[in-house]
C-alpha cells in the first residue's frame, strides 16, 4: 500500500482510520461475527502503535461492533434476537424523526433526493448489490444530515456502527434487499408531497421490514439469549 504510514499521521485521525478499516472489514464480510481480533495483526496491517489499535478497539466496543469476552479477548460482536429487535426499534424511531425533520428542506429542493433514488433504481436494474448497498447508506445518511440535529446524528452514527446491518447484510437474500427499494420510493413520494407524517410512517415500516428479514435467519447467526 502506498502513502504515509498511519502512525505518521495525527493520532486521533489515525485511531479513526483504524476503526473505520475494522468497520469496513466487518461490513464486507472479511471479519465475521464471533471472530477474535488481535492487536498484533492490526499493528502490522496498518503500521500503527498498539495503543492506537487498542483505542480503536475500545471505540468500536463502545459503539457495539466489538465486544470483550473472557479468555478470548476482543471479538466481533454477535447479537441475540432480542438485542437485534431492540436495536432496530430504536433505530426505526430515530430514522423516522430524521426524515420528518428533513421533509421541509427536501421538498423545497428535491433534486439531490431524486437523483439518489434514480441511482438506486439503476443499481437494482443492474443487479449491483455493492452499488445498491452504498447508495442505501447514502440515502439514510441524507435525512440525518439534513435534519441538522447533532444529538440525533451522534445517536444514529453509534447505531450504524453496531452490527445491525454490518453483520447481516451479506446473509439476507439479495432479492429481498433489492425489494426494499420499493420502500425507499414510498419514503421519497411522501417527502415530495411534504407529508412528514407519512414519510415517518414509511421509514418506520422500512426499518421494521429489515428487522423481520434479519429475524428470518437461522439461530446460528445469533448469540444465545
Amino acid at each position: 500500500m502506498g502513502g504515509k504510514p498511519l502512525a505518521d499521521q495525527d493520532s486521533a485521525s489515525t485511531v479513526q482510520q483504524v476503526a473505520f478499516a475494522i468497520t469496513a472489514a466487518v461490513r464486507g464480510g472479511h471479519l465475521a461475527p464471533g471472530q477474535r481480533l488481535t492487536e498484533a495483526e492490526f499493528v502490522r496491517r496498518h503500521r500503527v502503535s498498539r495503543s492506537t489499535v487498542r483505542e480503536a478497539f475500545q471505540r468500536l466496543a463502545a459503539d457495539g461492533l466489538l465486544t470483550l469476552e473472557p479468555h478470548r479477548g476482543v471479538v466481533v460482536r454477535q447479537l441475540s434476537r432480542k438485542e437485534v429487535n431492540d436495536l432496530f426499534r430504536v433505530r426505526g424511531a430515530l430514522e423516522a424523526l430524521a426524515v420528518g425533520l428533513a421533509v421541509p428542506a427536501l421538498q423545497a429542493a428535491p433534486r439531490r433526493l431524486l437523483d439518489l433514488q434514480d441511482e438506486m433504481d439503476q443499481a437494482v436494474e443492474a443487479n449491483d448489490m455493492t452499488a445498491f448497498s452504498n447508495l442505501n447508506h447514502r440515502f439514510h445518511a441524507m435525512f440525518t444530515h439534513i435534519a441538522d440535529n447533532v444529538l440525533l446524528t451522534q445517536s444514529l452514527l453509534r447505531l450504524s456502527n453496531s452490527i445491525y446491518w454490518l453483520q447481516f447484510r451479506l446473509l439476507i437474500d439479495r432479492e429481498n434487499v433489492f425489494r426494499s427499494n420499493t420502500q425507499h420510493r414510498r419514503i421519497v413520494d411522501a417527502v415530495l408531497t411534504g407529508d412528514a407524517a407519512s414519510a415517518e410512517a414509511a421509514m418506520r415500516h422500512h426499518i421494521d421490514a429489515s428487522r423481520l428479514l434479519v429475524q428470518s435467519l437461522s439461530d446460528e447467526h445469533f448469540s444465545p439469549p
